[in-house]
């Protein structure tokens, strides 16, 4: 998303509660195995742990998450934290990621109007 944050460009993850469920699992399946892969809706995201790593590859139906340990297990907890408790809306920030911009947004059951496959906003 461009100037989305403070006038910033991000990359926001939406998600209800069980495609949170469904990112955390591969996410924390790559911090055990070094790799793993996400279809969901049509869209492939591939979990690749590299050290140094802090860069997401948008393609339409295709992502590519490269994401050192430290980070990935950020980002677990993250998504751990957003599981928890009622159902509300809600979100975490991940700030020093490299490309394509430098804040990761997850946000669960907020922007639910984004449509899907992503596409390149104008």
């Amino acid at each position: 998303m461009t100037k989305f944050h403070y006038g910033d460009d991000v990359v926001l993850v939406t998600m209800d509660r069980h495609g949170l469920y469904e990112l955390h699992a591969a996410l924390l399946d790559a911090t055990e195995h070094g790799a793993s892969r996400l279809d969901h809706d049509g869209v492939v995201h591939e979990f690749r742990i590299e050290p140094g790593a802090a860069d997401i590859e948008l393609q339409p139906i295709h992502v590519v998450w490269k994401l050192d340990q430290t980070r990935a297990t950020e980002i677990v907890e993250d998504l751990a934290v957003l599981g928890e408790g009622e159902h509300r809306a809600c979100h975490q920030y991940v700030d020093d990621m490299k490309t394509p911009a430098e804040v990761l947004i997850l946000s669960r059951d907020e922007y639910v109007d984004v449509i899907y496959p992503w596409q390149q906003p104008v």
